[in-house]
């Protein structure tokens, strides 16, 4: 899926991070993270994107596993992210698994 960069001027951290989301292995992940991307990125502060960009660190099978909670992630992933992830996949996409 591709998805636009936004329009507005982005930090170098925002760029790496959007560029990040849109290369994924599974097209399912790069779904959720190009919506999220579309609708989030410019709202997301350096501390933000270095949250997200370590999330992404996990592979793809493990990231959609805790996303549609078939899994638990481990203590060591940051659930913030996670649970801002959940939370907009599930405003954007409600009857979506």
């Amino acid at each position: 899926m591709n998805a636009p960069l936004p329009t507005g001027p982005l930090s170098p951290l925002q760029k790496q991070l959007f560029f990040q989301s849109a290369r994924r292995s599974m097209a399912e992940v790069e779904r959720v993270l190009a919506r999220f991307m579309a609708s989030e990125l410019e709202k997301l502060d350096d501390t933000a994107c270095e949250k997200v960009l370590t999330f992404l660190n996990h592979p793809d099978p493990d990231i959609l596993d805790w996303l549609t909670g078939v899994t638990q992630p481990p203590a060591t992933v940051d659930m913030e992210v996670i649970s801002m992830l959940i939370v907009f996949r599930s405003e954007v996409s409600p009857g979506e698994s």
